[in-house]
Formats: C-alpha cells, structure tokens, sequence
C-alpha cells in the first residue's frame, strides 16, 4: 500500500501538508458518512495508519527506504519487461519474416518444377507430333510414287489406241476441232483431235446422223477419266463415248487395279485417273455455253 498515494501527497511532503490531507482524507471516507459503503471503515482504518506511519519519523524513513527500493525493482522489471517485450517482437517479426521467405522459396521451386514438367511435356508432344508427321510424309510420299509408277508404267503399256476414245453429238451442234479441244484437254493432255467429215452422199441423202471425233489422249489416265465421268455430267452431257478399240483396253483395267492397290496404301478411297494424280477434275461448276467455238444449247442449262 502507497500511503502517499492513499493520502494524495507527495513523497517529500511535511508534517503539517500531512495532517491537512489526513483530515481531509479521514472527514471523506469516515463510516458515519458512507453507511452504504461497506469498505468505508477500512479505507477509514488504512487512512488513519499511514498517517501515524508518516508523523513517526523512524517508521517513515524506513517506509520510504522501502518504496524506493520497490520503485526501483519495479523500473527494473519494467524496463526488462518492455526489453522483453521488444525482443519478444523483433522475434516475432524474424519469424514471419522466415516463413515468408520459405513460402516464397517453396512456391519459386513449384513453379520451376511446373514449368520444367510443362516444357518436357511440350518437347514429348513436338516430338511425337514431328514424328507423326513424318510419317505421314513419308507414308504419302510412297502412295504418290506407287501411284504415279503405277500410271507411268500403264501409259508405256498403253499404245494410241489403248489412249483413244470416239465421241458422238447431235450434228445440230456444231463442233470444231478446237472446241473439242477445249472441253476434252480438261481430263488430260490431247495429242490430236480428229473430226469425222460427213460424207458427200450422205449429205446428197440429207440424212442426218451424229457427228463424231476421234480424241488421242497423252495418257491412258486421261482417257480413263474421261471414259468413267457420269453421262449426266455438265461437261459430257450432249456426247456419246466409246472407247476407240470397242472394249475398255486390258491396260485400262490393269492401271485401275493398281492405283486401287496404291491408294490403299494411302489409307483412302481409289482416285479416279487425271491427269497427273489420277483425279477426276472437278467440272460441275463448268458453263458449256462460255466455250468459244461451241453452239451447244441445253434447256436444262
């Protein structure tokens, strides 16, 4: 107990600042004016005790000696307590601190480990589709030289009339030489086109029959193709083929066979023969109309 404190003085006060507190302290906590207070008569009793300590001389300058000691060891402890407390924070602070930094490190190494999984994945993936694609060359690459000895060694059996087809129309449309040149080089190279004249006694008769002609392709592909194009096709539709031989030449057979062996070895459905890669060409968007030298008329154009 602080009996400075209790009284409201200071620790050098005299005796009479003393006895001015004490009665003034002893008048505002006397029991007989604080009945409602029960520890009115207590702080009553410690009032008039420290004001018996502070008027004894000895016992006061024992007391005091004791509370400076007291202050003092209190400074101390709270001096050591805010050092503590400091020390307590600044190591708090440093291991914050290091968890920060291995989380940081821990999520750095995931990331790197992320992204080296991810670039071995991508070269794995390069790598497979390289090698795909490769193949897939190499696999093509075959089919097309299977393909083009298969129509190479077929033209080189094929003599001109293997390569020949005869065609037909309606007199009422004229053609020349040039404008069958133009709708038929189309299917391949032509190495003549010839047109059947209409003889003078047939004239004289006034008979009318079809026009023909005679179509010598370079190729025994060409003349395939031409020969396996549907009859309601927009650029054959009007005309009338015949194989120049009769039949469909051995050689047409033995090349069709071939490159059906050749385009299963492309994984695909046999090409029709073309010009070059055996395909038919497309003709369905063709205006006959537009051909020079041609007077063809279709009412279904």
């Amino acid at each position: 107990l602080d009996v400075y404190a209790l009284l409201g003085i200071s620790a050098d006060a005299g005796e009479k600042e003393v006895t001015r507190a004490y009665r003034a302290k002893a008048l505002q906590h006397h029991p007989d004016k604080n009945r409602d207070n029960p520890d009115a008569a207590r702080i009553f009793h410690d009032i008039k005790a420290a004001y018996d300590l502070l008027l004894d001389a000895p016992r006061r300058a024992a007391y005091d000696e004791r509370r400076r000691a007291q202050l003092a060891k209190r400074q101390r402890q709270s001096a050591l307590s805010g050092q503590r407390k400091r020390m307590k924070s600044q190591l708090e602070r440093d291991e914050l601190a290091a968890r920060n930094r291995h989380a940081e490190q821990a999520a750095r190494d995931q990331h790197m480990r992320a992204e080296a999984a991810r670039f071995r994945d991508e070269a794995a993936r390069d790598a497979g589709r390289r090698d795909r694609q490769m193949r897939e060359h190499v696999r093509r690459a075959d089919a097309e030289r299977a393909q083009e000895a298969a129509e190479a060694a077929a033209a080189s059996e094929a003599d001109e009339l293997d390569r020949s087809v005869r065609v037909r129309w309606d007199p009422e449309l004229s053609h020349s030489r040039e404008s069958l040149a133009r709708v038929f080089s189309r299917f391949g190279e032509l190495e003549e086109v010839v047109v059947a004249p209409v003889s003078d006694a047939a004239r004289r008769r006034g008979h009318s029959q079809p026009a023909s002609a005679l179509l010598v392709f370079r190729s025994l592909a060409a003349a395939h193709a031409l020969m396996n194009v549907p009859h309601e096709d927009a650029l054959t539709r009007g005309f009338e083929r015949f194989w120049a031989r009769g039949a469909e030449p051995q050689a047409a057979r033995d090349m069709a066979e071939t490159l059906a062996r050749a385009s299963r070895i492309d994984g695909k459905a046999p090409p029709a023969a073309g010009r070059k890669s055996g395909r038919i060409p497309d003709i369905s968007a063709i205006d006959l109309r537009q051909i020079p030298g041609s007077n063809l008329a279709f009412a279904d154009f």
